[in-house]
């Protein structure tokens, strides 16, 4: 046993690093694909427009169109201020022009006229561009939903109050989530770096493997 080991000790080698390298190199493929996957994963803290439903704030009320309840989920971002201020104060036209039908018991008209913009403003100052408008838009669909069903069986000044706490929720939770998400790609990069290092050092190996076979094919035709 040990005479053919010895009489084949470099053709045993030989086979035994061709073997190793090839390990090695489908090991530094493996693992470079995958620490690429996980590296180059991206983290996103886009909040998806909150859809607040009136059907939830008064469930005897029915009367509401499938059509009004799709609108404005998708709203356009604006990089122009001047478009931005454009659309939103667009937003407020519509939400006035919808109280200003109730009747004047349900809702000072005064307020509407002189604050009520202002005050949507300054609730929705809290919020990114793109909410800003999701807020208004909101408001604004609901608002003619409110007037559609009846104005009268609604305190506006309640209703007001559940939508902005509605909308605050949606985006809060959102919001947790998205942290949930960006802590666990954050442990992905993590293991991402590490497959790169592992990767390092299999190609370390294969590299390794590969010149020793060159050294033993050298040492063979030097024999020869």
């Amino acid at each position: 046993m040990l005479g053919f080991i010895e009489r084949n000790f470099f053709v045993i080698v030989q086979r035994l690093g061709l073997l190793f390298a090839f390990i090695a190199f489908v090991a530094v493929i493996a693992l470079g694909i995958l620490s690429y996957e996980k590296i180059s994963i991206k983290p996103s803290d886009k909040i998806k427009t909150p859809v607040v439903e009136f059907a939830k704030y008064q469930n005897p009320i029915s009367v509401i169109s499938k059509k009004d309840a799709n609108i404005n989920k998708n709203v356009k971002k604006f990089k122009n201020k001047e478009k931005f201020e454009k659309e939103f104060d667009g937003y407020i036209r519509k939400i006035i022009a919808n109280l200003e039908t109730l009747p004047d018991d349900v809702i000072d008209k005064d307020y509407l006229r002189s604050s009520f913009k202002t005050e949507v403003k300054i609730k929705s100052n809290t919020y990114t561009r793109d909410l800003k408008l999701a807020y208004a838009s909101s408001l604004a669909r609901l608002t003619k939903q409110v007037v559609n069903v009846g104005g009268s069986q609604v305190n506006v000044g309640d209703f007001l109050k559940w939508h902005d706490k509605e909308f605050a929720e949606q985006v809060d939770s959102q919001t947790q989530n998205n942290l949930l998400k960006m802590g666990t790609i954050k442990a992905q990069k993590a293991t991402g770096f590490m497959m790169l290092g592992m990767t390092i050092v299999a190609l370390g190996m294969f590299i390794m493997f590969v010149m020793m076979l060159a050294m033993l094919r050298i040492e063979r035709n030097t024999r020869k």
